[in-house]
């Protein structure tokens, strides 16, 4: 009788130990996990709403659509934001019926970068043109997107950013949704 008991205390020891060192190796590689995002926290990464972004990267101004089509869910389905190497936002929304990507609003401080910061790229252009918007003055192109769908997009700067918007859809829309963000 004695013997079971000490047997089974040797069990229950051993799974205490195993259960300890489980519990260890699992804060471990937690902890592991969460160190790059303290050391490359300015570096591009998603946030859970504009806010959220601005908060955390210290951003002053991050300019949002007053104005949305019909069919355009809020908030945004993804937002990107980084102030390295260059302070950047990139807002995605979606069509509420398709639930595919619709609308891309993005702002940065480095011109030219918003080819690297949008999924959905205008691949083939067929119309280009000036456009002024609101006393800026802004290009405005019109084409295809990746999907082949009929896209349009229009870049302006404002100060010391710039500004792109990306619509799947004539500019028609697109161009109350840039002037709706120029206060």
């Amino acid at each position: 009788m004695e013997m079971w008991e000490n047997r089974i205390m040797k069990t229950m020891r051993g799974l205490l130990w195993f259960t300890i060192m489980a519990g260890g190796v699992i804060a471990l590689l937690a902890t592991v996990n969460w160190l790059p995002s303290l050391t490359q926290k300015d570096f591009a990464r998603q946030y859970g709403s504009v806010e959220d972004a601005k908060r955390s990267l210290g951003l002053d101004n991050v300019h949002v659509p007053a104005y949305f089509p019909e069919g355009i869910s809020w908030p945004p389905s993804l937002v990107l934001a980084q102030k390295k190497p260059y302070k950047a936002v990139v807002m995605e929304f979606k069509d509420t019926e398709s639930m595919k990507t619709k609308l891309i609003v993005i702002q940065s401080s480095m011109q030219g970068s918003d080819v690297q910061l949008q999924r959905i790229t205008l691949s083939e252009l067929k119309k280009e043109t000036q456009y002024h918007l609101k006393g800026k003055i802004a290009l405005l192109q019109v084409g295809t997107c990746d999907n082949k769908m009929t896209c349009s997009r229009m870049t302006w700067q404002d100060h010391s950013l710039h500004y792109t918007v990306l619509f799947m859809s004539s500019p028609f829309e697109l161009i109350k949704i840039a002037e709706s963000m120029i206060h």
